[in-house]
């Protein structure tokens, strides 16, 4: 089914990409629904003519780039792993494996959703013209980049570099397209509950989270701002060099590990702390963008993310000692329920209040209380 041409080992993301290549009906069957996975963030093409001109080439036989794709699960052998490199005999066994191993896996479609929808839409037009034609497209072959056991923080930074120069879409698009990935990244997570708008779930529970807070929050640590003015394309292009270098520093001290999980993992262990009398706090998607964007900042900067470590430690051992009122709830509620909503947007206010609240908080070491990192943020 799959046709292996190498394995090559990315040092910088700590991953391996097979290289290889199988036919269309073979790509269209292991990327079936992948697309919809993509539509809700980037709508698919279909009625302009540069599209149509694509579909017609294919069905004329041309030769498309390769397609980049990731799987959720690790296919290449440990030996192979601890190695960092394929033999020529592990590479002829690998393409059988990859070929029993996908249906088992998730596929993501990283680069080339536009160009696996005219594969598809070319195969649907040939059903309707000639069976021959048809069959003759389907045996076609498609070259294909497969990242294996990839990271989402890895992903994310390959596609924020590769794209930042050439800006076909916003920051935004290219993280709400890896949101799925991100879902399961986290899911590894002890405690976490991860649902989607089309699970029509509601947050009832320490450690619930809804998809889409978490890829919002993703976006706000990566840019390091809990409010983005994403219609500025000067500031575009700053939060993209922004987001590269604290996607790169997460990989340079987490080797393949994303850092940004483990903001996830401490907020879940302090949602479950809090309890169920306070779903509200981390329930509120201001909460997490503006405690996001903070630790986003700290984390990129060596000099500073000793300062935030200690500091969340801190957070968690009053937590254990004193409860919810050691992180200031109360305080909290009272500050933002007197926000001016004639004077400021409530929203925005609330998260840089929140990020500005944290911040003091790490500069402090977790010396000062969140009390008066409140105070003095809401000034």
């Amino acid at each position: 089914m799959f046709e292996v041409f190498s394995v090559d080992y990315d040092s910088r993301l700590s991953a391996f990409c097979v290289n290889c290549r199988c036919t269309y009906q073979t790509f269209l069957q292991i990327t079936e629904g992948a697309e919809l996975n993509l539509a809700i963030q980037r709508n698919i093409i279909g009625g302009t003519k540069t599209y149509r001109t694509l579909r017609a080439d294919l069905k004329r036989g041309c030769i498309l780039p390769p397609i980049v794709l990731a799987l959720d699960k690790q296919v290449l052998t440990q030996r192979i792993i601890n190695r960092g490199s394929v033999t020529p005999s592990e590479i002829s066994l690998l393409g059988e494996k990859l070929s029993a191993s996908i249906d088992q896996c998730e596929v993501y479609i990283i680069d080339g959703l536009q160009r696996t929808n005219a594969m598809r839409t070319a195969a649907k037009e040939l059903e309707n013209e000639s069976e021959e034609d048809l069959d003759q497209y389907l045996e076609r072959k498609i070259r294909l980049e497969i990242w294996v056991g990839i990271s989402f923080g890895a992903i994310a930074y390959r596609m924020l570099l590769l794209n930042a120069g050439q800006k076909p879409m916003s920051i935004k698009h290219q993280v709400e397209i890896l949101s799925f990935k991100l879902r399961d990244d986290l899911a590894s997570i002890e405690g976490i509950d991860i649902f989607t708008s089309k699970e029509k779930r509601r947050r009832r529970q320490p450690g619930q989270f809804h998809l889409s807070v978490l890829a919002q929050s993703f976006q706000a640590w990566i840019q390091r701002q809990p409010n983005i003015d994403m219609t500025n394309t000067v500031m575009e292009e700053l939060l993209a060099e922004s987001a590269i270098e604290t996607l790169g520093t997460a990989l340079s001290t987490r080797e393949s590990d994303d850092a940004f999980k483990d903001l996830i993992r401490w907020i879940v262990d302090t949602d479950q702390k809090l309890g169920v009398d306070y779903l509200e706090f981390f329930g509120n998607d201001t909460v997490m963008l503006g405690l996001s964007a903070a630790v986003g900042e700290f984390g990129a900067d060596e000099d500073l993310r000793h300062d935030m470590m200690t500091a969340l430690d801190t957070l968690t051992k009053r937590l254990n000692a004193e409860g919810p009122s050691a992180i200031g709830i109360e305080l909290f509620n009272k500050l933002r329920r007197g926000i001016d909503s004639k004077k400021f947007n409530v929203g925005a206010a609330t998260r840089d209040m929140v990020s500005k609240a944290f911040e003091q908080f790490f500069y402090s070491g977790g010396r000062k209380t969140m009390d008066r990192c409140w105070q003095l943020a809401s000034k």
